[in-house]
């Protein structure tokens, strides 16, 4: 059916109400009476429908709908060689034509009667004689309807695919598997990422930043909210990232400079939290400011614990000051950085992990893969979660090899 335009109507108390041109629309007749096919067809053409086939039976109902495709199927019950319960029944076995309006017509006005029609798959019936007013109205409501629902999944449709290319565009801005077993070649790292959205786009944001031969920074961002809005936000941050080299500033200097940036671009009441560190391999040391996110665990040796990562968050006040922080982070050592999800999620029977229990959470990981704990330490969190989750989860682990 193609696109039909609206006309006027004028309603019996004189407003003027809007319905739908079935102009463009094809009704196909099946019945077994030739008077009635054709009494038929002089009703439904008061509709403004000028296309309309016939068929004699069921078995001709079945090959005319594959030849002339139409947008609604008036169908007798009773009727020689297949009757219109067992036409409707082959109809609604084929997917093509699942959702096609079938009216049936018959003489016998009763509650089985129905029933029989409706469990075959029909979409509604007139009864005999056909009633000519009811029989329009009738007509055009299943038509209508069927344009609407077909303008809807065509709607969805091009929703899906444009979200589908904008999720490729936003996962393009995350550092790709190539590169990561690049920098972690060049620096001596292991390094492994997990990044899901809680619908198709989110305002979670990663990245790794190779400085020179010995230092290398790290960057997590997580926007407030999540879909288009919060997606669209991490967009404009990677377009920021590249006005202020990391390379000659401390990690407080760089995000102060990035929070005046995004003041500048953000809408009113949107933020976003952060951490930004600098790993130094010639001194051990990991230098880091953050703003406001979630407290990260760093562990050296048999240490485990939680930095701190307080600080206002990113775009809240162009008067915000960060502080750095160095800790020192030897061969051997490990950094884990996670967005609020893996704290704040949780499911029907295990409440959220919550902050205190992280550093347990890695442990129990490191036990079962000593090399690659986030992969365990996923599986862990996706089984006692509900899905899809409720907010955007990204986690990063950073290990220095022993």
């Amino acid at each position: 059916m193609a696109d039909a335009a609206p006309s006027c109507a004028s309603t019996s108390d004189g407003r003027r109400s809007m319905t739908m041109s079935l102009a463009d629309c094809r009704v196909l007749i099946v019945d077994d009476n030739a008077f009635n096919r054709k009494s038929l067809a002089l009703v439904i053409r008061r509709a403004g429908i000028t296309e309309v086939a016939f068929a004699g039976d069921g078995a001709e109902g079945l090959r005319t709908v594959d030849d002339f495709r139409p947008d609604l199927v008036l169908l007798d019950v009773d009727m020689p060689v297949m009757d219109g319960l067992e036409m409707c029944r082959t109809l609604r076995r084929n997917a093509t034509h699942e959702e096609l309006p079938v009216l049936f017509q018959t003489a016998l006005d009763s509650d089985e009667e129905q029933v029989r029609c409706f469990d075959a798959g029909g979409s509604d019936f007139i009864s005999k004689p056909i009633k000519p007013g009811e029989c329009v109205a009738r007509v055009r409501h299943q038509l209508e309807k069927r344009k609407l629902f077909t303008d809807l999944a065509s709607f969805r449709a091009r929703v899906e695919r444009e979200l589908s290319h904008a999720r490729a565009m936003q996962h393009s801005l995350l550092p790709e598997g190539r590169r990561l077993t690049a920098v972690a070649e060049r620096y001596g790292l292991v390094l492994d990422a997990h990044f899901e959205t809680s619908s198709e786009l989110g305002g979670d944001f990663w990245g790794v930043y190779p400085l020179d031969d010995r230092r290398v920074g790290f960057l997590i961002v997580d926007f407030a909210g999540h879909g288009i809005t919060a997606a669209i936000n991490t967009f404009r941050l990677h377009t920021l990232i590249d006005r202020f080299p990391m390379q000659h500033m401390a990690p407080s200097q760089w995000l102060t400079q990035l929070n005046g940036a995004l003041k500048d671009v953000l809408p009113t009441g949107q933020f976003a939290t952060a951490f930004f560190g600098i790993l130094d391999l010639a001194t051990d040391t990991l230098t880091f400011a953050a703003a406001g996110a979630p407290n990260p665990v760093l562990g050296v040796g048999a240490e485990l614990r939680l930095l701190d990562s307080a600080g206002l968050v990113l775009g809240a006040s162009r008067r915000a000051r960060y502080t750095d922080q160095s800790h020192r982070l030897p061969h051997g050592g490990f950094l884990f950085l996670y967005s609020d999800a893996l704290i704040e999620c949780g499911g029907e029977e295990h409440p959220p992990i919550g902050r205190d229990a992280v550093p347990g959470f890695v442990r129990d990981a490191l036990a079962e893969n000593r090399l690659h704990p986030l992969r365990p330490m996923m599986e862990r969190f996706y089984a006692r979660v509900r899905q899809p989750l409720s907010d955007d989860l990204t986690a990063v682990w950073i290990a220095r090899r022993a």
